[in-house]
């Protein structure tokens, strides 16, 4: 079987399209965050470390890919010797990669953190977690380079001199990177999750940038449900199908993990669109002008102000209703943000009611 016919199992398959998947739904956040930041001038440290901690990421996508279509999540049965050679070595090289992404992404999270959060001990509790995020990438990439060497041993044992340390060391600091993860995961989440519920803010808002920082917590899931997998680094019967599943669960939590720190900053992108979007629509509904209702006329004025002299009523103790849209143009005012005040000080559409007493019409 050659490179050329090769075709991958249905776990590789699965590997591959939800990498690809989550690979450009997190190319497309952060270029929007980034973008968003330039626009607003308010790009920042927390945004260049994402964008590396995206570069890192793709790399790991990069190997996940070859290594699918060298036997990744393949049995042994369906594998010749050139495809457990190049799998080894892709997902080496998957690892060095990895084990970049993480700290990259939890730095970013804690300094964008730091920026909104002056409360002392819960900053101290935010350095602790980036400095423990860093420290664990440190060792597992020092593990996986120091255990073999050279480190093309790894792939190709025939090399003279090259050595291995025990695979159950690779397991253990394994153990020990994915439980300092789950910790630091849960701690992003929760901390910012707890601010924003004290602050004076409506419960559906609350609710939604908790669920978005959430995400950080679903992260941590994939980190514990790839814990079980960890022990097939010990067990080279089947490897390169039981690893796929490492591989795998290791994409969706650094893919989660971007994701949930880029997201909140896209809201107030997204909510200008939306209102752009909705008050240029009832503009151009209205052709560009301010309708005016008065008894059985209706008239239209452009302009800023409307006189109440053009408002004609049909006798003693009837109503004259106005009804006119703001202009969405060249604003003077500075408008507030909604989601942040309960008043709603500019309203779209006003209704102005006028008690006739007497049938004569009105002087400006």
């Amino acid at each position: 079987m050659s490179n050329d016919t090769f075709r991958p199992g249905p776990l590789g398959m699965a590997t591959f399209v939800v990498t690809i998947a989550l690979y450009a739904l997190c190319l497309i956040t952060v270029a929007m965050r980034t973008w968003t930041r330039i626009q607003t001038r308010t790009y920042a440290l927390d945004d260049g470390l994402m964008v590396v901690a995206l570069a890192a990421f793709t790399s790991c996508c990069v190997f996940t890919c070859l290594a699918v279509f060298s036997g990744l999540g393949t049995i042994d049965a369906h594998l010749e010797t050139w495809n457990k050679v190049a799998t080894v070595k892709y997902i080496v090289f998957f690892q060095i990669t990895y084990a970049w992404s993480l700290p990259f992404i939890k730095s970013s999270i804690c300094l964008t953190m730091l920026k909104i959060i002056t409360d002392k001990p819960l900053r101290v509790v935010i350095w602790v977690c980036l400095v423990a995020s860093v420290a664990s990438a440190m060792v597992g990439f020092v593990a996986v380079v120091a255990l073999c060497q050279p480190l093309a041993y790894y792939w190709n044992t025939s090399i003279d001199g090259g050595w291995c340390a025990s695979t159950q060391i690779i397991t253990g600091i394994s153990y020990l990177i994915s439980i300092m993860a789950i910790v630091t995961d849960w701690t992003c989440a929760l901390i910012p999750c707890f601010v924003v519920w004290n602050l004076q803010m409506r419960s559906r808002l609350k609710a939604s940038v908790c669920a978005v920082l959430a995400l950080g917590i679903i992260a941590s899931a994939a980190t514990v449900i790839r814990l079980p997998y960890l022990r097939f680094y010990n067990i080279a019967e089947d490897y390169d199908y039981h690893v796929c599943n490492i591989v795998l669960w290791s994409i969706v939590e650094c893919s989660l993990g971007i994701l949930a720190g880029s997201l909140p900053s896209l809201r107030s992108l997204l909510k200008s669109w939306i209102d752009k979007s909705s008050k240029g629509d009832s503009y151009r509904k209205n052709g560009g002008s301010y309708p005016l209702q008065g008894g059985s006329s209706t008239k239209k004025f452009r302009g800023e102000s409307i006189k109440m002299s053009y408002m004609t009523p049909r006798g003693r103790g009837n109503t004259t209703t106005i009804t006119s849209t703001c202009k969405q143009g060249d604003r003077t005012w500075m408008e507030l943000d909604d989601d942040s005040s309960q008043k709603h000080i500019i309203h779209q559409t006003m209704h102005v009611s006028v008690d006739v007493s007497e049938s004569k019409s009105f002087n400006g």
